[in-house]
């Protein structure tokens, strides 16, 4: 009786196993038949099924983030980031993610913070350009300044350009030591110093003399 019940109870573990895999590979067809069709509702749906079937593959983590990040669903894509962080806090690609959705829902100091930690662990150009932005935006004028001024220090920022906003919804592509000046002049100008302004303004325009913004600055 005790080698009917053993059969019956290895019966059961393997049955479950090949079911369980089975649908593992269906919901991955679906998901893969999605991505074709281009269909985000069906993608995300399918990995929640494969997920369940398979809690501690972190790489469907990643991948439902991805699939969150596509359809700009920010609440959700914060979510899964720090439920990876919470498996592999060294994960940068989920702390940046951390980082964007935050910026995306409006919570700016906790923006801040997360692009902070990110800066520590990458000593990224782009990154330290959001903290001074973000800092300028908490009204945080010293330490944007002080950051920009860092920014300015590095020789790296020399072949980086970024887009700016122009009017009729176009933008440009200028020097990011232009835009630093730019930013340096508009925080300047916030504090009612309209001389260290000028002058912001004018170093951004000698280096971009076709940058509209500063240009409507000194227009002024």
């Amino acid at each position: 009786m005790k080698k009917i019940y053993l059969l019956n109870f290895l019966f059961f573990i393997v049955f479950t196993s090949f079911t369980q895999e089975s649908e593992f590979d269906i919901q991955k067809n679906i998901y893969n038949k999605s991505k074709l069709y281009n269909d985000p509702t069906v993608s995300i749906n399918a990995l929640y099924k494969m997920i369940s079937l398979q809690p501690d593959n972190l790489n469907l983590l990643d991948t439902l983030l991805r699939e969150y990040i596509g359809v700009s669903r920010w609440p959700s894509a914060y979510m899964v980031s720090r439920e990876i962080l919470s498996n592999n806090p060294n994960n940068l690609f989920a702390l940046e993610v951390s980082c964007i959705a935050l910026q995306n829902l409006g919570l700016k100091q906790q923006s801040l913070n997360e692009y902070e930690s990110l800066y520590l662990k990458t000593d990224r150009e782009d990154v330290l350009y959001t903290i001074a932005f973000l800092q300028y935006e908490l009204k945080n004028y010293n330490e944007s300044i002080n950051n920009l001024n860092i920014l300015l220090e590095k020789n790296s920022i020399d072949s980086i350009r970024v887009s700016v906003n122009m009017t009729g919804n176009m933008t440009q592509q200028i020097p990011m030591k232009s835009q630093l000046h730019y930013l340096k002049g508009i925080i300047y100008e916030e504090k009612n110093d309209n001389e260290n302004a000028k002058i912001q303004f004018k170093k951004a325009v000698n280096i971009s003399p076709d940058f509209e913004s500063a240009i409507k600055k000194l227009e002024k």
